[in-house]
């Protein structure tokens, strides 16, 4: 069995718990809705207040099951060595699975969805691992309050690409310069081209482009 396949089967069945876990705290907190709900002011002084912390409650767990169902989704990417899938759904599940990265550089990543389906035919943990690899690279350079716009496209010649658009806050250098004077941009491009991917930028869009090239 190959280890991306074992840490997959394995996390997919951990999710599954971590799922009866969520769903035990919010049928828990439901009922203690209700009973909140039920008591009366007098007789439950900080009512309003627990109320607000029940609320925080339901939502977090919402949010729980949310990062959960897309975790088990991810984990089951290895079960694939091809796969034809929609690019937008791979931009959907990165989403919540960069959101670390995002918070951690004050960038904020957003997906504009194309009204046309882009379909790649390829290796799906390696379409993922490009992406979030691009985002780590790029996250840094942009500067807090500065957004990432991610879409899927097609690139001239009609290869399937997923473009990341930059808006960034503070004026100055042309960002498309920076990328590219990084010690880390060249060696990024040999790292991927191995794997029959390249990246480009597109300094008249302040892009990056990923183009899946078969």
């Amino acid at each position: 069995m190959k280890e991306t396949l074992f840490m997959g089967k394995v996390t997919s069945a951990m999710t599954h718990e971590v799922k009866n876990v969520l769903a035990i705290i919010r049928e828990s907190a439901g009922l203690a809705q209700d009973l909140l709900v039920a008591a009366e002011d007098k007789t439950f002084p900080n009512k309003e207040r627990f109320s607000r912390i029940m609320d925080k409650i339901d939502k977090q767990v919402q949010r729980g099951a949310e990062i959960v169902s897309t975790l088990n989704s991810f984990a089951h990417v290895p079960d694939y060595e091809v796969r034809n899938e929609d690019l937008n759904s791979v931009l959907d599940q990165m989403l919540l699975l960069s959101g670390k990265l995002s918070r951690t550089n004050g960038v904020k990543f957003l997906i504009e969805e194309n009204t046309k389906s882009v379909f790649l035919e390829a290796d799906p943990l390696k379409s993922r691992m490009t992406l979030y690899r691009v985002l780590e690279f790029l996250a840094p350079l942009t500067g807090k309050g500065s957004e990432i716009l991610m879409k899927s496209t097609k690139s001239e010649k009609g290869i399937p690409a997923l473009g990341l658009f930059i808006t960034m806050v503070a004026s100055g250098e042309s960002f498309i310069e920076r990328v590219q004077s990084h010690p880390e941009w060249g060696s990024l491009i040999e790292e991927f081209r191995s794997l029959n991917i390249s990246i480009e930028t597109k300094s008249e869009l302040n892009a990056v482009m990923i183009n899946f090239v078969k």
